[in-house]
């Protein structure tokens, strides 16, 4: 008996040895074929790194130049607040800040035979008063510019300047060009609905301030008396999000004029602007009504120029933003009609305008290419000063720098023209520097338009930081002129343009 019992038990001892080194041999397998993956995999870019990455060392938040109140971007307590019989809690605090801008620029125009060098400067001041995180008033000033002229220093120039501008120009003032209230009814008056269920969210915004629609193309201003109100997170069937806007201006509007833009003391608007967001694209739909009276202006110029300016026009614009796999996409479709009177303000034209970029594999970098067709003249509805024309958006050497008389170095208007820039953007790992590289030209296929003519051009585009506020820019172009169209004078189809700026914040 006892025989049988131990027969069984032996051979039970003698599988599970078994097993035990059938387990041993398949771990030290796969341990050795995981160590050879781990060793073939050791170079692969994928690959993710054994040594431990430290916790981001945070900068000092930035001191504004005059702090009352909560500190800005600061920790601690917050203070109880000022309760109001509306039921909205304010904790005031005000802060001011600003950018100074100051460069040295010139331009070797060869189809002009024309050149100057000049030092010029703009400051952008701003006080900033919070009364909530939603609620603020905001005033600022400019006190080195106006109507788009900036004080200035002409080192030199050729043909010589007039007088009244050869040298020194002051353009010194100390009028207000930022001045408005903005925040949301439901943060003003929350007794009226203490669940949040009335739909009272609803921004307001009133006073002097900037404004731009269509990423610039369709209005560009940046000082516009007016008042606008915005209804926002909008629930429309399966769409994520839509946000409408009503705006009405009445006040220190510019638009486009002989030489640049300017103020149209008679001007006012009205528009609608919506945008929509689904789950694949973001859609803009804009439309615009511009009154003023007409204007005639007399030039005098080699021969007795009259010039009309004003009227009134309907503005519409079309945008669409997108992913479309690894690429951004943005396209832009907008138009401009008079109603009544043609004139240099108002002009009967459409500019279609596509953007495209991406981030080419393994770096930071971007890649893009913004094309554009003007079809007749499209005007925007309204733009600043020192915004230029329509065409900013399309690249460096189509953007005007909003400093001094440096202009694009291939325009930036539309009228009857096609044309586009290809750039590569390039980001120095943990060195605070960039640069851009662009080419780019322009078509204009009616010989009877007047402005910008048939060109190619390259620039480039490096900046670069410096302590916690400051920033070196330094550009250049060189364009060639197809037409060589003559201008006062002609000796080259080249021209060059260089600048140094520094920016400080403040």
């Amino acid at each position: 008996m006892n025989a049988m019992i131990a027969w069984p038990s032996r051979w039970l001892a003698r599988l599970a040895c078994g097993l035990v080194v059938v387990l041993l041999l398949m771990s030290g397998s796969t341990t050795a074929w995981a160590q050879h993956e781990e060793e073939e995999d050791e170079h692969s870019e994928s690959r993710f790194s054994d040594e431990p990455i430290p916790l981001a060392d945070m900068p000092k938040r930035p001191r504004p130049l005059i702090e009352l109140g909560e500190p800005f971007l600061g920790t601690g307590t917050l203070s109880q607040g000022i309760k109001l019989p509306t039921g909205a809690v304010w904790q005031p605090a005000f802060l001011a800040f600003g950018t100074i801008r100051s460069a040295a620029q010139g331009i070797d125009n060869g189809v002009a035979d024309t050149r100057f060098v000049e030092a010029t400067s703009r400051f952008d001041l701003f006080g900033n008063l919070y009364l909530t995180q939603t609620e603020r008033i905001l005033i600022g000033f400019r006190p080195l510019d106006q109507e788009g002229r900036f004080s200035r220093y002409t080192l030199s120039a050729d043909p010589e300047l007039p007088d009244s501008l050869a040298d020194f120009q002051d353009e010194l003032n100390f009028a207000i060009r930022t001045l408005f209230f903005e925040g949301d009814l439901g943060e003003l008056f929350p007794s009226l609905d203490w669940n949040d269920s009335a739909g009272l969210d609803v921004g307001i915004s009133v006073g002097r301030q900037p404004l731009s629609f269509q990423d610039g193309l369709l209005i560009n201003e940046d000082a516009i008396d007016a008042v606008g109100l915005t209804r926002a997170n909008m629930k429309v069937g399966g769409l994520v999000n839509t946000r409408v806007t009503g705006l009405f201006a009445w006040g220190d509007i510019n638009r486009p004029a002989v030489g640049g833009n300017a103020g149209d003391k008679s001007a006012w608007l009205v528009g609608l602007f919506t945008e929509t967001d689904s789950r694949k694209r973001t859609v803009e739909l804009d439309a615009m009504y511009v009154s003023s009276d007409v204007v005639v202006d007399t030039l005098v110029m080699p021969d007795t120029l009259v010039i009309e300016r004003g009227g009134d026009g309907v503005y519409l614009g079309l945008g669409s933003t997108q992913r479309i796999g690894q690429y951004n996409h943005t396209f832009r479709a907008l138009a401009s009609f008079p109603v009544g009177d043609e004139t240099v303000a108002n002009r009967q034209g459409v500019l279609l305008h596509n953007q495209l970029s991406w981030t080419p594999h393994h770096t930071h970098n971007l890649i893009y290419i913004n094309t554009f067709v003007g079809i007749g003249e499209f005007r925007s509805a309204a733009r600043g000063p020192s915004a230029g024309g329509p065409l900013g958006r399309t690249g460096i050497l189509f953007a005007a720098v909003g400093l001094g008389r440096y202009g694009a170095a291939l325009g930036n208007g539309a009228d009857n023209a096609v044309g586009g820039s290809v750039g590569y953007q390039m980001f120095f790992a943990n060195t605070r520097k960039q640069l851009v590289l662009e080419a780019g030209g322009r078509y204009t296929y009616d010989e009877d338009t007047l402005g910008p003519r048939d060109a190619l051009a390259a620039g480039a585009r490096f900046q670069m930081a410096f302590g916690r506020r400051g920033v070196i820019v330094l550009d250049g172009f060189g364009s060639y002129d197809i037409d060589n169209v003559e201008l006062g004078g002609n000796s080259s189809e080249l021209s060059f343009g260089g600048r140094l700026e520094v920016v400080i914040k403040l």
